[in-house]
């Protein structure tokens, strides 16, 4: 017999660890240096804080969780929940990641044009 709970844990809410790591490997990946930094120039929370979640591996607070969602967005609970594939997010995320790679396509396109005219 299994603990009491256990199979509730596997589909329930991410445990404190692995948030802290999830939110840590984002942040970092977004700024890869002077991660703590950058973190409070986005969302106004502080660099001591951010710290303590990269190098201690505490979790953000309810707060700072909602101001990482919002500077973030989709992406950000994408990552930090990844087991959620039928969550509102995934979609979001999707269509955010789309308009990115069409702006990126459009400048390319612009780019490519301006050399095959001479103006590059």
């Amino acid at each position: 017999m299994g603990k009491s709970g256990q199979a509730q844990r596997k589909v329930g809410p991410v445990d404190g660890r692995t948030l802290a790591e999830r939110v840590s490997a984002f942040l970092r990946d977004q700024h890869p240096l002077k991660t703590a930094l950058c973190v409070e120039a986005e969302t106004n929370i502080p660099a001591n804080t951010v710290r303590k979640w990269l190098e201690q591996g505490n979790a953000p607070n309810g707060p700072a969780y909602d101001a990482l969602v919002q500077r973030y967005g989709a992406a950000f609970l994408c990552r930090v929940h990844p087991d959620r594939a039928d969550a509102w997010f995934v979609d979001v995320a999707r269509q955010q990641e789309q308009e990115r790679l069409e702006r990126a396509a459009a400048a390319i396109r612009q780019q490519l044009a301006d050399v095959l005219e001479g103006r590059a």
